[in-house]
């Protein structure tokens, strides 16, 4: 079993990217650090948790109808 950390990047009619181009390395770096911490806090802890698992949900409001894109295992 995994923890799970999702990142929702959703961008509206005036973007000029598209939600998955706005995951920076500094964002990405940002993630990583907060989840490292967590798991040597908490997550570690946890009964039956063996790892932690990165998705993005990235929702392009510029289609019609806006539909959600879900990557499981984005990055690591």
């Amino acid at each position: 079993p995994a923890v799970v950390v999702v990142e929702v990047r959703a961008r509206g009619k005036g973007s000029w990217l598209p939600p998955l181009a706005t995951l920076t390395p500094t964002k990405l770096a940002r993630l990583r650090r907060a989840a490292r911490i967590l798991w040597s806090r908490w997550w570690s802890r946890l009964a039956g948790v063996e790892r932690v698992r990165f998705d993005v949900i990235a929702v392009d409001l510029r289609r019609d109808p806006p539909r959600p894109e879900h990557i499981r295992a984005a990055f690591l």
